[in-house]
């Protein structure tokens, strides 16, 4: 839960002491308001508005000092490493902090041998984040799919990471009619990446269940389970322009070597009683970045489930090809494509969002940052979920790129996660589509063009975007971003508007 400290410090107040020795403290609290501090688990974010004038405050003279009180006073002090200056407003994200725990904060601003530093806040910290697996030894599953199914058989396919040799585990698909109570299996090669096989002699128009196993020292280990459905016999050629003919979101998968895919299924959450899709990923092996996620949006996905940190490698795709750690580089920080705030509904759905397929580097002082341009397009987008799914798909763009503001982005590589092959996006934009009224409590695919809204919100990797509010600037019909990236996106939905778009639909 988020919680708002304004809270003054009385007596400890006057134990606050400034954080460079060589800089004398010349009061100056009338120049500052009370910092606030939004607190949500051990992540911290401050703000502090300040009177001074245009052009004054910059990130290398100004930020925040916060340190820790204890039994016996206040501890040594911090500087936040990651501030941001807009206008008079400073802000900064505290990291690394001590679960449930007090701590004191003040603004400064630095002017040659002085500092000038506001009235100290408090704030306390939440509880620590879940881990994301408590034994990081034991076999870890991606999510089981199900392609090329016909009447008589289907290909099933699931990730396999685990770190023992191959000879010493075995690994099977097992799988069985949805009404059967005992399980066929298909073996499969050990080893870490991802496992197929291709099942043949099934009944048409029959549900079925099946999942990834693995049998070490005498013990087996599951992946979730995942269903299909045969087609009708006579319907043996696979029909549809994606995998599941039933996800509005999902862009149409080119057969580029280059590209790797990955549907993730919500391990623990259910809607209609049937496991919930989390998202799909697209998943570039030359530029070792994200291409493109795509993922519903709505309420339900949202709920109380704290943020994991649990940064791993995606189990579906090849991990030679995805960042080696969670470091950061390149002058970026990891900013992810579907968002941590957007899966909370349990802990298990927020895990796979922290996967690295589904994060791309974003520098940190102008675009992924409090002010940034593209977390202010992230957080007006969320103004606009509405009742009926909204359905996103958040995209990265390598070649060069000039948006209508006259930004240019150049392609480079950068180090990033331990990697110094990693493209740095030149434009990131987000494709939405939803009903118009927002409350039909249809299907986009059962709607008819004239109910439709759908438009491209693009945003040029580029620092001059930072506190620029989203306009009609920023827009792009879906023809127009088919053209620039080859893909052919929300190929489902019969009547999507692909050519057209309106400001005022979207409030612009």
């Amino acid at each position: 839960m988020k919680q708002i400290f304004t809270l003054l410090i009385g007596g400890l107040a006057a134990l606050l002491v400034a954080c460079d020795s060589d800089k004398t403290e010349t009061g100056g609290s009338e120049w500052f308001a009370v910092p606030e501090c939004t607190v949500d688990g051990t992540v911290v974010t401050a703000r502090c508005e300040t009177k001074f004038g245009e052009g004054i405050l910059n990130a290398s003279n100004a930020g925040f000092a916060y340190a820790e009180v204890t039994a016996t006073g206040v501890g040594a002090y911090e500087t936040a490493s990651n501030v941001s200056v807009t206008g008079n407003l400073l802000t900064a994200t505290l990291d690394g902090l001590q679960p449930e725990t007090l701590y004191v904060i003040y603004a400064y601003v630095d002017f040659g041998s002085s500092r000038m530093q506001s009235t100290a806040a408090s704030f306390r910290t939440g509880q620590a984040a879940a881990l994301p697996d408590p034994d990081p030894d034991r076999p870890a599953f991606g999510t089981p799919t199900a392609s090329e199914i016909s009447a008589s058989g289907a290909t099933l396919s699931c990730g396999f990471t685990f770190g023992e040799l191959p000879s010493d585990y075995t690994l099977r698909f097992e799988y069985r009619a949805a009404s059967a109570s005992g399980y066929e299996s298909q073996p499969v090669e050990s080893g870490t990446g991802v496992k197929s096989v291709t099942l043949t002699g099934l009944s048409a128009s029959t549900e079925y269940e099946f999942r990834l196993c693995a049998e070490w020292e005498g013990n087996t280990y599951t992946s979730p389970t995942a269903r299909f459905t045969t087609l009708a016999s006579g319907g043996d050629t696979p029909s549809g322009l994606t995998k599941y003919a039933g996800w509005a979101e999902l862009p149409v998968e080119k057969g580029d070597p280059d590209l790797y895919y990955a549907h993730h299924i919500c391990p623990d959450f259910r809607v209609g009683g049937h496991l919930a899709r989390n998202y799909t990923v697209c998943f570039s092996g030359e530029h070792h970045c994200p291409v493109w996620v795509a993922a519903p949006r709505h309420d339900c996905y949202e709920g109380s489930a704290n943020r994991t940190d649990a940064y791993r490698a995606d189990p579906d795709i090849p991990s030679d090809l995805q960042y080696y750690s969670k470091n950061t580089g390149g002058g970026c920080n990891k900013g992810h494509m579907l968002g941590s705030a957007e899966r909370t509904c349990t802990s298990a759905v927020n895990r796979q969002v922290f996967y690295y397929t589904n994060i791309a580097p974003q520098y940190s002082n102008s675009f992924n940052t409090g002010g940034g341009g593209w977390n202010i397009l992230e957080d007006w987008i969320d103004t606009k979920v509405c009742a009926d799914t909204t359905y996103l798909v958040i995209g990265t763009y390598f070649e060069r790129y000039t948006d209508r503001y006259g930004n240019t982005a150049s392609p480079k590589r950068i180090s990033f996660g331990d990697r110094n092959d990693v493209s740095c996006p030149t434009m990131f934009y987000i494709a939405a589509l939803r009903t118009k009224s927002g409350r039909t409590g249809k299907s986009v695919m059962e709607c008819s063009a004239d109910e439709l809204m759908c438009a491209v919100f693009v945003r040029c990797h580029h620092s001059n975007l930072k506190g620029v509010k989203v306009s009609s600037k920023d827009m792009i019909s879906l023809a127009e971003l088919e053209q620039l990236t080859g893909f052919q996106y929300f190929a489902n939905v019969p009547n999507v508007p692909k050519s057209d778009y309106n400001p005022a639909d979207w409030g612009l």
